[in-house]
């Protein structure tokens, strides 16, 4: 009787040993050690998708009927040879951080909150400088050819992981205004920092107000870049913060000499 019942409880887990190409256990049990693996190919699969998107978007004109007329369709064509070709280097900020996630060897809570933090603020920052370069690059063209040349990309997709982006200058702000009373500095920190954008409108073909607005078109990309560099290095100085803290508790000491 025992017996009977031990293979009538077995049965579910012989029939599941049996049937093909069943690793679906396995996936399951490795899962939460290959979480790293997981979310870096998470990242490359979206990296396809952003690149297939943008090309779309890029190449849409052609069959909408969006290309213009006479020159117009000089300054589409060029804006779309522009865009198609940023596109790659802009899918693969993406893939990188999906391969440097994927070679992870931190724990789930440091891969979460330092590891995937820091990439997401890196994917944000470094597309951004790309499209900034891009857009200075359709900028100079059309102050050199005097043709109105695109320089808009869909970056809509972004605002997927904008927020850990401004997370270390919000955690900044807050410090300054509630724990040192710095009102003023908070108030520059959310609203001014978020928002300086030192490019100017497109000036006109062969003018010298056009070419300053080329000149801060390139600007503008060095201030994205030194953006997403005290971005990163806030983002290190508060998760280090709070890792001491977090570590002191878990251990607390106060330190003192004996005589």
């Amino acid at each position: 009787m025992k017996n009977f019942l031990n293979q009538v409880l077995d049965f579910p887990q012989m029939i599941n040993s049996k049937l093909p190409m069943n690793t679906f256990n396995s996936w399951v049990n490795e899962s939460e050690g290959g979480i790293a693996s997981w979310v870096g190919k998470f990242y490359t699969v979206s990296a396809l998708v952003v690149l297939v998107g943008s090309l779309i978007a890029v190449l849409s004109p052609i069959w909408s009927g969006g290309m213009g007329e006479g020159i117009d369709i000089v300054g589409s064509v060029l804006a779309i040879i522009i865009w198609v070709y940023a596109a790659f280097p802009i899918s693969q900020v993406i893939r990188s951080a999906g391969d440097s996630l994927a070679e992870s060897k931190s724990g789930i809570i440091n891969f979460i909150f330092k590891d995937l933090a820091i990439a997401n603020i890196k994917v944000l920052g470094h597309v951004a400088a790309l499209v900034a370069l891009f857009g200075a690059f359709a900028m100079t063209l059309s102050w050199v050819t005097s043709i109105n040349i695109s320089g808009d990309f869909a970056t809509e997709w972004i605002s997927n992981v904008d927020y850990a982006y401004a997370l270390p200058m919000a955690a900044l702000a807050e410090l300054t205004n509630g724990i040192v009373g710095l009102e003023f500095v908070s108030n520059i920190l959310v609203n001014d920092w978020s928002t300086w954008d030192p490019t100017l409108a497109a000036g006109g073909a062969w003018t010298w107000e056009g070419l300053m607005s080329v000149a801060w078109e390139y600007v503008g990309v060095v201030v994205v870049l030194a953006k997403l560099y005290v971005v990163l290095a806030l983002y290190h100085f508060f998760y280090g913060l709070i890792s001491s803290v977090v570590n002191w508790v878990q251990s607390p000491y106060i330190p003192f000499k004996s005589k």
